[in-house]
C-alpha cells in the first residue's frame, strides 16, 4: 500500500541553454571596433606595398644589372642612371635632374642613414677600361650600397 500512494518522480525541466549570439552592446562595439581597425590596418599595409612598388622595380632592376655585370663589367656605368631613375620616382624633376657629381652623392647621402662610395659621384662619366679594372669586392660593395639606398632611404 505505501508503493501506490506516492506518484512517480519527472525529471526537472531545464530552460534553455543561454545563446552566444547576440552579444551584449558592449561587445557588439568592441567587436565593430575590432574589425574597423582590422581593415584600417589592412588599407595602410595596402597603401605602403603599393607606395614601395618603385623600390621593388628598382631592385629587380638591380639584380639584373649586378648579373650583366659579371660577364660584362662595363655594365656598371648604367648604376648611377638606375639610381637617378629611382630618385625621380620620389622627388620632383627639377630638385634630381640638374644635380651631379658630389651635389648628386650629398642629395642621395641625405635620404640615408649610410654613407654612399665616392665612386658613384663620377661613375657615370668612367671609362669602360675603368670599370673593368675594379675587382669583383669593390663592384659588390657599389652594388651593395645602392641595394642599401633604394631600400632604406626617406621618402619626402
Amino acid at each position: 500500500m505505501a508503493d501506490s500512494a506516492i506518484p512517480p518522480l519527472h525529471d526537472l525541466a531545464l530552460p534553455a541553454a543561454i545563446s552566444a549570439w547576440p552579444p551584449a552592446p558592449f561587445a557588439s562595439t568592441l567587436l565593430a571596433l575590432l574589425a574597423l581597425l582590422l581593415l584600417w590596418h589592412l588599407l595602410r599595409q595596402w597603401q605602403r606595398y603599393r607606395q614601395n612598388a618603385y623600390r621593388r622595380h628598382a631592385l629587380r632592376r638591380l639584380d639584373l644589372l649586378q648579373q650583366a655585370c659579371q660577364q660584362q663589367p662595363a655594365m656598371l656605368l648604367q648604376l648611377p642612371a638606375l639610381l637617378r631613375h629611382t630618385a625621380l620616382q620620389i622627388w620632383p624633376r627639377e630638385q634630381v635632374a640638374s644635380l651631379s657629381g658630389e651635389h648628386w652623392l650629398q642629395r642621395l647621402a641625405q635620404q640615408c642613414n649610410a654613407p654612399l662610395p665616392p665612386e658613384l659621384a663620377e661613375l657615370a662619366y668612367w671609362p669602360a677600361a675603368r670599370c673593368a679594372a675594379l675587382d669583383t669586392q669593390q663592384r659588390a660593395q657599389l652594388f651593395r650600397a645602392c641595394r642599401h639606398w633604394i631600400s632604406h632611404h626617406v621618402r619626402p
